[in-house]
């Protein structure tokens, strides 16, 4: 029932929170039984927050223990008299708090979902992961019990009977590390039990001989771009361009090409700094071409590179990066080899730390925007330039010479009215 200060009150348990959340009356509930505690719902009412409310200074403080359903609430109040005998005794009420390592994955999730700190995908992948292996995998273990032989046994084991490749499996441990570490960070456990666990312990790491493209490997790319559909090789072929991440290029949208840049938003660069590319007369004619392609093929779209609904996945992007390869390399080698190129070439290394959004020191910041945005694009210019001597124009045969740069000079051409 809803007493006069708008709290629903009644018993903690699963079955009288959910009655409570459906009924959509009251933001907060409590249980007589337990004082110390308050659950407020979530703005959609599918979840709940619990607070243990206390006094500290004379003051009323809100700290928050974790996200029902995703923390066992029984678990929870069983837990309870050990946490308030040790407040009573001076220790950190948060210690300990997760009895199960379910109990500490869904904390995990509450803690990551809509922080803007974390990228949108990342944050997709570790819910991924934590709820297709995790949580059932390690549904019964008490937090005490993990050890190393434990996400042996339980994780790496039965992923890999199951068929899963040794970087997914790595992937999922590193998910799983990064959920105790956060824990151990903010002291809500008493100690990390995977610190120091490498997953090389459980199973053997193929070589990465292999993994990376050189400049040896351009004539091969340029044929697998040849082949692609168009929108699959436009997109590695703006990463080969200008080292741009995966994710940062299929977020592009048209109207971040305006002008003579390539605008990248904060929000779709890794680092959360915007980045400001210039456009060479290549990439001008490169963009001009497939946005008529695009007009005409599919109809006019918002993104370079549109799905049914809004932007292709970053699934489907990486999907798309296996229909290019030739040997195992990952879409992050086309950024490599960019930078490589670049460097090889003699770019001066302010130059093409800028280019590829590195971070710089906050004193260089003014003097990058006032004075290296020239250097930026004769950098790119005569990188494109060299990019056609290796074969670029393989992947368009209807190329048209067209350069910033002295052909003199440079002994090549710029392109144009590629796709």
């Amino acid at each position: 029932m809803a007493n006069a200060s708008g709290v629903e009150v009644g018993k903690l348990n699963d079955a009288a929170l959910r009655r409570w959340l459906r009924g959509g009356v009251t933001r907060d509930y409590r249980d007589p039984q337990y004082p110390e505690l308050r659950l407020r719902a979530t703005t959609d009412r599918s979840k709940a927050s619990v607070f243990l409310v206390v006094n500290e200074g004379g003051k009323t403080v809100w700290q928050k223990q974790g996200v029902w359903p995703s923390m066992c609430i029984k678990t929870f109040l069983d837990q309870l008299p050990v946490v308030m005998a040790k407040r009573s005794a001076g220790a950190e009420v948060l210690r300990g708090e997760f009895a199960t390592v379910v109990d500490l994955l869904g904390w995990f999730l509450g803690h990551i979902e809509g922080n803007a700190s974390f990228s949108h995908s990342w944050r997709a992948n570790c819910k991924s992961v934590v709820s297709k292996h995790l949580l059932g995998m390690f549904a019964d273990l008490p937090l005490a019990e993990l050890s190393f032989v434990a996400v042996d046994l339980r994780l790496v084991k039965p992923m890999l009977a199951e068929g899963y490749s040794t970087n997914y499996i790595k992937s999922a441990v590193k998910v799983f590390k990064r959920a105790l570490s956060a824990a151990a960070d903010l002291r809500l456990v008493d100690g990390n039990a995977l610190a120091g666990y490498r997953v090389e312990m459980s199973l053997k790491m193929g070589p990465s001989v292999g993994t990376q493209l050189m400049e040896s490997d351009l004539a091969l790319l340029f044929a697998a771009l040849r082949d692609a559909v168009r929108p699959v090789a436009m997109l590695f072929m703006l990463m080969l361009m200008f080292g741009t991440r995966i994710n940062e290029t299929r977020l592009a949208r048209w109207e971040h090409f305006a002008g003579d840049y390539w605008f990248i938003p904060a929000s779709n660069a890794k680092n959360r700094q915007e980045h400001r590319l210039p456009l060479t007369p290549t990439a001008k004619a490169l963009l001009n071409q497939y946005l008529q392609w695009q007009v005409k093929s599919v109809g006019k779209r918002a993104f370079l590179f549109a799905g049914d609904v809004g932007v292709i996945s970053i699934r489907t992007a990486h999907y798309w990066s296996e229909q290019i390869r030739f040997k195992a390399f990952t879409s992050h080698a086309l950024r490599k080899l960019c930078r490589t190129i670049i460097a090889d070439m003699g770019v001066d290394t302010m130059v093409g730390e800028r280019l590829l959004n590195h971070a710089l020191p906050v004193l260089l910041r003014t003097y990058v925007h006032s004075t290296l945005d020239k250097g930026m694009l004769s950098a790119l210019d005569a990188y494109h330039a060299h990019l056609i001597l290796r074969g670029f124009n393989e992947v368009a045969p209807e190329i048209i010479p067209r350069s910033t740069l002295d052909p003199k000079n440079t002994q090549s051409q710029m392109a144009s009215g590629w796709l």
